[in-house]
């Protein structure tokens, strides 16, 4: 994944980067342009699952997408 600054469009380079839980990361980013020089903390966030792990973390909470909840209903209907 490739994340660019938002003000300049270089590339942007991780400094570090903290796991507060399972499902957020929070990422400290600087601008790779000298000109530019910005610097920002990110939120990574893990929306929603759209295939269950075969090793599931049960620390971990994180929603079904929809279209995945329709199709699993759907196979245990039948």
């Amino acid at each position: 994944m490739r994340i660019t600054c938002p003000h300049c469009r270089s590339r942007l380079a991780t400094r570090t980067s903290k796991r507060p839980i399972p499902a957020l990361v929070l990422v400290y980013a600087q601008c790779t342009n000298l000109d530019c020089g910005w610097g920002g903390k990110m939120q990574l966030e893990f929306a929603t699952t759209t295939a269950p792990s075969r090793q599931p973390n049960p620390d971990v909470c994180i929603p079904i997408d929809p279209g995945l909840r329709r199709w699993v209903l759907e196979q245990i209907k039948d």
